[in-house]
């Protein structure tokens, strides 16, 4: 065993960034020290530290919270620096807690099997990819038990077992059986383990595939790695392979317009309808409101179409202070509520997000009589959705800081790095059409099998068009007032179930050379690729963006041959 003092010594040999000079680093260096050596993590860290030199050529980000960590930050691992950002060590290293720290490792999408080959290469007889295990739920629970017992060809979406003429009684038993059971074991996305000895051969499949889940090793407690797929980092590594994502200016006014304008189509992390939206509540002025909108959109995603709202009321009230963005955010609040430490504090956030109840009850005896104590309780249960710490949005927003700068900057290398990596919330179409509005000839980019100059023609047989200018007779015209005609292809679609129970269907249809408009249809439309949706609508203007209200029986959907 190596004695602490060899155990430092082994971290410090490693770092990659020089310790910077002040109080607070020294402090918070010898803090994290203290708890790696208390929790017996310093392999964990050399190991992370060795599969990342394997694969020193290959561009990475760290998701989830080592950015949290200092030593994380010194060593390479990250490069997001904890003191700078303001993020307590406590959501990474927790001496409360026996589970490994959890460290994520993003890097190009195109170069993630490359990078676990290296790390079985390296541990031929020690790694695997461990396995996810696909569970019955009701409705596979179903169609099993219905198939069981004689049910044939193509099974309805919602089952029922008295017209599939089986026996209710006994698919019913079936059902129950199989509720919870392992249907089928697959790849998980990104989980690699490395142990510390050979393992024989019969515990692994061909594929280097272990039979063991995330949660069978976290109960065991193996060193795991999470090597994850990212086409955001694919676009920008296509574009610029040289710059970190922490050396882009901090501050862009160009950059900055864009963004205010919502104009983030291509932008891979940030484009989606609901950022846009927020981006244009926000009115970035630079990379740390990148970082915020991240956090802010990114949990919950069955909320979002309510952020940008919730920001606007949010800003003019002045409640930032106790508001919650941050999983980070959390603990600063315990601590300040009940006078404890940041570790005894994320184990309370921990309860919350897990639903911990007999933590959660223990957490509002320690409140008292606070005059404030509902608001609070309301205000930890959303813990329980995905949330996100800071050091994980600080990544992903700088993600989205940059790909916005390359579009201000470099559109056209842009656009070829988007076209050949990325599948956003848009339909392929957009992309295509953008790159050549940016200037290039598809053709040029490996689209070569057009059969028509004609667009409308090229546009069904290919999905898109070379020729120059918008597919014909589509555009936006105002009648009077508020009332709008409409007519275009879809470009983004998305059905949301509304409070009130029923299905919403929000649209952004293309309806000229890089115009496009927003609907809220308030029923569901049918649609295929080549479908051409034509209205009326009335204009509602809302978080600074601009959304036609229309009723299903106002609009109508046809094939693009038949409508032109």
């Amino acid at each position: 065993m190596k004695t602490e003092i060899e155990q430092i010594q082994s971290l410090l040999e490693q770092f990659r960034r020089p310790t910077p000079q002040g109080e607070e680093y020294q402090n918070r260096l010898a803090e994290e020290f203290e708890i790696i050596l208390q929790q017996r993590f310093t392999d964990y860290f050399l190991k992370i530290r060795l599969i990342l030199d394997l694969n020193e050529d290959i561009p990475h980000m760290t998701r989830g919270s080592a950015g949290s960590s200092l030593v994380c930050y010194l060593m390479g691992i990250t490069d997001v620096d904890p003191i700078e950002w303001n993020i307590p060590l406590a959501r990474f290293l927790n001496p409360y807690r026996d589970d490994l720290p959890d460290v994520d490792i993003d890097i190009p999408h195109h170069k993630q099997e490359l990078a676990m080959q290296r790390v079985f290469d390296k541990w031929p007889t020690q790694s695997a990819r461990i396995s996810n295990y696909v569970l019955y739920r009701e409705k596979s629970a179903k169609r099993e038990a219905a198939k069981r017992l004689g049910a044939k060809g193509r099974l309805p979406k919602d089952i029922d077992y008295a017209k599939l003429g089986v026996d209710e009684q006994e698919a019913t038993r079936i059902e129950r059986k199989l509720m919870g059971k392992k249907r089928c074991i697959s790849k998980h996305c990104g989980g690699v383990l490395v142990f510390d000895r050979a393992l024989p051969k019969s515990l692994f499949r061909d594929d280097n595939l272990i039979l063991l889940d995330k949660n069978e090793v976290e109960d065991l407690e193996h060193l795991k790695v999470d090597i994850l797929a990212n086409r955001g980092l694919s676009q920008l590594l296509e574009i610029d392979p040289h710059t970190r994502l922490d050396a882009y200016p901090k501050q862009d006014e160009r950059v900055a317009d864009l963004l205010c304008r919502g104009d983030v189509l291509g932008v891979t992390q940030g484009e989606s309808p609901t950022m846009k939206r927020l981006f244009r509540a926000l009115q970035p002025t630079g990379v740390e409101d990148c970082v915020f909108a991240s956090a802010l959109v990114r949990p919950v995603a069955m909320e979002g179409r309510r952020k940008a709202s919730w920001f606007r009321d949010w800003s003019e009230k002045g409640i930032q202070k106790n508001a919650i963005v941050y999983e980070d955010d959390a603990i600063h609040k315990i601590m300040k509520l009940i006078g404890i430490s940041p570790y005894e504090a994320d184990m309370y956030r921990r309860a919350f997000a897990k639903k911990n109840e007999e933590k959660m009850m223990q957490f509002m005896a320690r409140l008292g009589d606070h005059p404030d104590k509902h608001d609070i309780y309301e205000q930890m249960q959303s813990l329980s959705g995905f949330g996100l710490c800071r050091a994980h949005a600080v990544n992903l927003g700088r993600l989205i800081w940059a790909l916005a700068y390359h579009k201000v900057y470099n559109p056209k290398e842009f656009w070829r790095a988007c076209l050949k990596h990325c599948q956003g919330s848009y339909a392929r179409w957009v992309y295509r059409n953008e790159a050549k509005r940016a200037g290039w000839d598809l053709r040029d980019l490996g689209f070569d099998n057009w059969i028509t100059e004609d667009p409308v023609e090229s546009f069904k047989q290919n999905g898109a068009w070379n020729s120059p200018g918008f597919l014909p007779n589509m555009g936006l015209q105002n009648l009077f007032l508020d009332k709008f005609q409409f007519a275009g292809i879809i470009a983004a679609s998305r059905v949301f179930k509304s409070d009130a129970k029923n299905y919403i269907h929000f649209i952004t249809l293309g309806v000229g050379e890089g115009r496009y408009v927003d609907l809220v249809v308030d029923r569901p439309i049918k649609y295929s690729r080549d479908t051409v949706v034509v209205g009326e609508g009335q204009m509602w203007t809302k978080d600074n963006s601009n959304y036609l209200k229309v009723k299903r029986k106002n609009v109508r959907a046809m094939p693009i041959d038949q409508y032109a």
